[in-house]
């Protein structure tokens, strides 16, 4: 994929590109094994950034990582990357949080990335964007599909044991609306929020499409997204799926209101 390199400290330009070009590349293969799963439209482009010209110059988004106007942007440096989660682990003190993302590596920095690139499958509908009401599950399958076609199954099942854990850690301070409402905690509705508020609802919602997957589609992502494909808009999707898998309102309170 081209690529362009944004920064607002030129002592970076060296470490960024070099890292963004290494990110790339695991990128391009992670576009194969996607391609078994689902089409999608190539972007125009990566930009690598330091973390002020991401967070700062292009955008007010306090993560390092998005997809704008065709372009994916992201800081491809593990030390950041690893900065920022443990930064949401330290709040609670989540020993076993603090200790995995001490361990972070380049791939979980290119994981991030994979889940900016799945933004474009498409099987997702053009205006999810601006849907809020089902961000959830667009932010919970670009996670699980980058997580599970990258990671080994210990290190994705330690990952999903990890998020778990903060959930639990920080529903008291945010809260256990409905995944409906995507964003509330976190920078979409707050000015001055921690990065523990912007990953409360991705950590909920890549939970709640794990068990989608893995518990009502034997495991098939393939099966998860066929489903979702018949969903008609008559009513937000967290309640056709309820209709749908015919779920109990202690299933349905499980994984929407985790």
């Amino acid at each position: 994929m081209r690529y362009a390199v944004s920064v607002t400290d030129t002592t970076y330009i060296k470490e960024i590109e070099e890292s963004g070009i290494s990110l790339n590349e695991r990128l391009a293969d992670f576009a194969k094994s996607l391609e078994e799963i689902t089409s999608f439209e190539k972007p125009r482009g990566i930009v690598f950034h330091d973390l002020k010209s991401a967070t700062e110059l292009y955008s007010e988004i306090s993560l390092p990582a998005y997809t704008s106007r065709d372009l994916i942007h992201i800081n491809p440096l593990t030390e950041v990357w690893k900065d920022i989660f443990l930064k949401s682990a330290r709040g609670k003190s989540v020993t076993k949080a603090e200790l995995y993302y001490s361990s972070l590596e380049d791939m979980d920095v290119a994981i991030i990335a994979a889940h900016e690139l799945t933004h474009h499958a498409d099987f997702f509908r053009d205006d999810f964007e601006d849907d809020e009401e089902n961000m959830w599950f667009e932010e919970g399958m670009c996670d699980y599909i980058a997580r599970k076609l990258m990671l080994s199954e210990g290190r994705f099942n330690e990952i999903s044991e990890v998020e778990n854990l903060l959930i639990e850690a920080y529903k008291e301070d945010y809260g256990e609306y409905t995944l409906d409402q995507f964003g509330k905690s976190g920078y979409r509705h707050r000015e001055s929020p921690g990065y523990s508020a912007d990953f409360y609802d991705y950590w909920r919602s890549t939970q709640t499409v794990q068990t989608l997957v893995e518990e009502y589609f034997n495991g098939s992502i393939a099966g998860l997204i066929n489903c979702y494909e018949q969903w008609d808009e008559k009513e937000p999707l967290h309640l056709y799926f309820i209709n749908y898998l015919g779920l109990s309102k202690e299933t349905s309170k499980e994984l929407w209101f985790r």
